[in-house]
C-alpha cells in the first residue's frame, strides 16, 4: 500500500520552474543479464528515485539514489533477456514533491542457453562533426543489444567536451543500451606521452563511468554475452601512454588477458584494442603490440580483432604471423571511421582484403555458430559484409 500511495504521488507532480533538472543521460553501463547500471547528471547534488519493472509495470520496484550530481543506481535481480521500463524521478522544488524526468526501456542480456546477439561497433568518433552526427543518427534506427567503441571518444580526452562529442550524439541509443567503452590515446589526454598526463583520466573518464563487474580497473575488462566473451584491452602504453597499464609479455594486464582467454568456454572470443595490430591505414601497426599478443590471440583462436586508431575501415583477410592463412588465421577489422578526419591508405599488403576511407559503423549479429558484419557508412548504405561460420 505505501509504495501504491508513494507512485500516485510521484505520477501526480508537476514540473516547476526551479525543478531539479537533468543535465546529461540518463545512460546505462554494466549490463549484464541480471543487472546494469543506470548513470546520470543533474544540476545540483540532490537524491533521486528511480522506478522500474518488467515492462509495462514500471513502477514495480523502487530505489534511491543519492544526493549528488553525478548519479549512479545499480539495478540488480533482474530478469535475462527481458525487456524492461524505468522512470527516473527528481525533486520537483523545495517541497516534499517530485516530477518523472525520464522514462525509458532496456532490455536485458540473454544467458548462454540462448545463443543469439547483436551489437554495433565504431571508434575515433569523439569530434562533434557533421559525420559524427550523422553515422550516429543512421546507429539510432537499429536495436541492437549493446554498443562496442573501439577508443577516441572525446578528441580532447576532457570531460567538459563530452556531452558535444558523446553523450548528446548518442543519447537515443545510450538510454537504452549500454555502451562498452575502449580507451584510445585521445581518451588520456593532450598530455598523454609525459608523466603530466598521470591523473587526467581519474578527473575526466572514471567519476562519470562504471566499471564493469570484474574487479579490474577501467582500462581492461571482459564482458560475456550468450554464447560469446569480449574482451577489452588498453593498448596505449604500447603508443607511448605515461599512466597506461603494460600490456608486454608478464605484465599484468597480459597475465590478466591469458586467463581470461583460457578460462572460458564461450565458442566465440572477441578482443577490442585501440591502436591496430594489423593495418594498411596512416597510423599502421605497432610492431611490438602484434608480437606481443598475436601469439595469444592465435593460442587462445579468437575469432576477430576489432580496432580503431586509424580513421578508415579495413577488413582483413584470415591472417596469421602476417600471412594469409585460412585455416588457422584472425580477421582484424578497423572501424575507425566514427566521425574524425577519413585516412588514406598507406600501403597494399596481401593479407589486407577491403580498404574504404569512409565514415561508418559496423553491425553485427550473432546466431549460434553463425555471424554476419554488415558496414554502413554515413547514409546508412552497406559498404561491406561478412559471414564466419564455427
Amino acid at each position: 500500500m505505501r509504495r501504491v500511495l508513494l507512485t500516485a504521488v510521484l505520477l501526480a507532480a508537476c514540473v516547476p520552474a526551479n525543478a531539479a533538472r537533468l543535465e546529461r543521460g540518463p545512460y546505462l553501463e554494466n549490463m549484464t543479464s541480471r543487472m546494469v547500471t543506470v548513470r546520470y547528471r543533474v544540476d545540483a547534488a540532490t537524491p533521486a528515485w528511480l522506478t522500474f519493472g518488467a515492462a509495462p509495470d514500471c513502477e514495480r520496484f523502487q530505489t534511491l539514489g543519492a544526493a549528488v550530481k553525478e548519479g549512479r543506481i545499480a539495478l540488480f535481480g533482474l530478469t535475462p533477456d527481458t525487456t524492461h521500463c524505468y522512470r527516473l524521478y527528481l525533486p520537483a522544488d523545495q517541497s516534499t514533491g517530485v516530477y518523472k524526468a525520464f522514462e525509458g526501456n532496456f532490455l536485458t542480456f540473454r544467458d548462454e542457453d540462448k545463443p543469439y546477439f547483436s551489437f554495433l561497433a565504431l571508434g575515433d568518433s569523439g569530434s562533434g562533426s557533421e559525420e559524427q552526427l550523422q553515422v550516429a543518427e543512421q546507429m539510432a534506427k537499429y536495436s541492437p543489444d549493446f554498443v562496442l567503441h573501439l577508443g577516441d571518444i572525446i578528441e580532447s580526452g576532457l570531460d567538459a567536451d563530452a556531452d558535444e562529442q558523446y553523450f548528446q550524439p548518442y543519447a537515443p541509443l545510450l538510454s537504452r543500451l549500454p555502451f562498452f567503452l575502449t580507451l584510445g590515446n585521445h581518451d588520456y589526454g593532450a598530455d598523454y606521452k609525459t608523466l603530466a598526463g598521470r591523473g587526467f583520466l581519474r578527473a575526466n573518464f572514471t567519476p562519470f563511468h562504471s566499471v564493469p563487474l570484474t574487479g579490474r580497473s577501467p582500462h581492461y575488462y571482459y564482458f560475456d554475452i550468450a554464447n560469446a566473451r569480449f574482451i577489452v584491452l588498453d593498448t596505449n602504453d604500447f603508443s607511448g601512454a605515461k599512466p597506461a597499464p603494460v600490456l608486454k609479455p608478464g605484465s599484468k594486464q597480459y597475465k590478466w588477458l591469458e586467463y581470461v582467454l583460457s578460462r572460458t568456454r564461450k565458442p566465440w572470443k572477441f578482443v577490442a584494442v585501440h591502436a591496430p595490430l594489423y593495418s594498411t591505414g596512416s597510423h599502421g601497426a605497432i610492431e611490438e603490440q602484434l608480437t606481443a599478443l598475436e601469439p595469444l590471440f592465435l593460442k587462445y583462436k579468437v575469432d576477430l580483432v576489432l580496432q580503431g586508431h586509424d580513421h578508415n575501415y579495413e577488413r582483413t583477410k584470415p591472417v596469421k604471423t602476417g600471412l594469409p592463412d585460412q585455416e588457422e588465421g584472425i580477421i582484424y577489422l578497423t572501424l575507425g571511421g566514427g566521425g574524425r578526419p577519413l585516412y588514406a591508405q598507406r600501403v597494399k599488403e596481401d593479407w589486407s582484403e577491403k580498404f574504404l576511407s569512409v565514415h561508418h559503423f559496423a553491425s553485427f549479429t550473432v546466431d549460434d555458430k553463425n555471424l554476419k558484419l554488415t558496414v554502413y557508412d554515413k547514409d546508412g548504405e552497406p559498404v561491406d559484409t561478412l559471414e564466419l561460420q564455427k
